[in-house]
């Protein structure tokens, strides 16, 4: 009964965007090169802990960091979606989402469609703050949608669409839509 008192939001626009391919392979052979230095340390008997036969306790910290970190990271972190409904403007990082961002509709006074250099303008890719005081959302590429609000917050939401993301959030403005 109480899922019926709150139908789902109507989603006018949807985009969901990986990270570069990039990311991923930088975070395995990380990953795989601290798990070789683990083996060879266990392997080789360099490290004291293991020739005294006390070793569980680096091998769990090896774990958590050598499993858990990446795949949290990659779960919680490295994909972007994007959804404009009648109401807000909804961005989040991660399948399991772990920052999103609710913007009401109301409250955009301005809407444009930019390519901007994230490296140089942003300092890459994630969740950004410029130092021009924009905040950045993307997850790849250098076109985006800059969004003016009322209270004079700036953000900028990378898109591999930008024009249509653009008309959904100006059609979710528009009175009786």
């Amino acid at each position: 009964m109480a899922l019926a008192a709150f139908p789902p939001p109507v989603v006018v626009y949807r985009e969901e965007q990986n990270f570069d391919w990039r990311v991923y392979a930088f975070i395995a052979v990380a990953e795989g090169l601290l798990w070789f230095a683990l083996f060879c340390s266990y392997v080789t008997g360099l490290n004291p802990a293991v020739r005294d036969n006390n070793a569980s306790p680096q091998l769990a910290v090896g774990f958590l960091v050598g499993l858990v970190l990446p795949v949290t990271l990659v779960v919680g972190l490295l994909r972007m979606t994007t959804e404009v409904c009648p109401t807000d403007l909804r961005v989040w990082f991660g399948w399991i989402p772990t920052y999103r961002r609710i913007v009401p509709i109301g409250s955009i006074q301005k809407i444009e469609v930019v390519t901007y250099r994230p490296l140089a303008d942003y300092g890459g890719w994630g969740i950004r703050l410029g130092r021009d005081g924009v905040r950045v959302l993307n997850a790849r590429g250098n076109l985006g949608v800059r969004i003016d609000l009322v209270d004079g917050t700036k953000l900028l939401i990378g898109s591999q669409l930008p024009e249509e993301l653009a008309r959904a959030l100006e059609r979710a403005m528009q009175p009786g839509v």
